[in-house]
């Protein structure tokens, strides 16, 4: 009985939430419903200390998107909708929050639930990488060959960025210990360390085989295949690999590193 009472405050919580979620413009319609789809299997395999972790990556995500937005917009390296996510981002971010939390459902298996937030360390601290480091006064390099490229090309990375990736991971390991996820040191360290390899791996997957398209209109180098109503050439990359590809196999190569490293170590 107790947990069908608190199994209907969480619904009438995340009611609240997706209807703030909506007069904030965070995700549009078919995002929040995904969110909700998501936020519900998460708090099943994983209790409500899980479903804190992804509504505060959800927080640190959309206060990172918006800050200094109007900045941003005026170099031309905003995100696309004023930052408004769709449910292609929330699959592609909780893809792995979902996999690694059911695994660890059925299994118990301490490694799973440290992939489990791994995750949600890699998706918070990627976001941080890109939305705080498109504010570095000096220019991206890209992984692959520390050249210098244009602010918000795809692998371009900033220590600014950097920095702002390692803060993030720093913030959703603390607070999973904080709300009652119990790890000896080497689980703590491998989730730190297969979060940021995860980062990396965003950074490297951008850089070589994401697609890369040149706007003849904007005169750009850009992500995205369609710009003012009109098809981009693609320059680089794959054309089935864009970013939602990228973010999903950075956060899942990542977390299962994780694993990797709890089992040698």
């Amino acid at each position: 009985m107790l947990l069908d009472v608190q199994y209907l405050i969480f619904i009438i919580i995340v009611i609240l939430t997706s209807t703030i979620v909506l007069k904030l413009k965070i995700l549009d319609f078919k995002g929040t419903l995904s969110s909700i789809f998501m936020g519900n299997l998460i708090y099943l395999v994983t209790g409500i200390e899980g479903f804190i972790l992804v509504i505060e990556f959800f927080i640190i995500g959309f206060i990172c998107t918006r800050f200094k937005f109007k900045q941003k917009r005026k170099k031309g390296i905003a995100q696309e909708k004023g930052g408004i996510r769709s449910w292609e981002n929330v699959i592609a971010n909780g893809f792995a929050f979902s996999l690694f939390g059911t695994l660890y459902f059925f299994t118990s298996i301490e490694s799973f639930l440290a992939a489990f937030i791994a995750s949600i360390a890699i998706a918070t601290g990627d976001t941080l990488a890109t939305e705080i480091g498109l504010l570095s006064s000096n220019k991206p390099k890209l992984i692959t060959n520390f050249k210098e490229v244009e602010t918000g090309k795809s692998g371009g990375i900033t220590l600014l960025g950097l920095i702002a990736s390692i803060i993030g991971i720093i913030i959703i390991t603390i607070s999973s210990w904080i709300i009652g996820f119990s790890f000896n040191y080497y689980s703590i360290m491998a989730i730190m360390i297969g979060a940021f390899l995860g980062i990396i791996i965003d950074s490297v997957i951008g850089a070589t085989i994401q697609a890369q398209y040149y706007c003849d209109e904007c005169k750009k180098f850009t992500e995205l295949q369609i710009h003012h109503e009109k098809n981009n050439r693609l320059i680089s990359g794959f054309g089935f690999v864009d970013n939602n590809i990228v973010n999903l196999l950075a956060t899942t190569i990542g977390s299962g590193l994780s694993i990797l490293i709890i089992i040698i170590f």
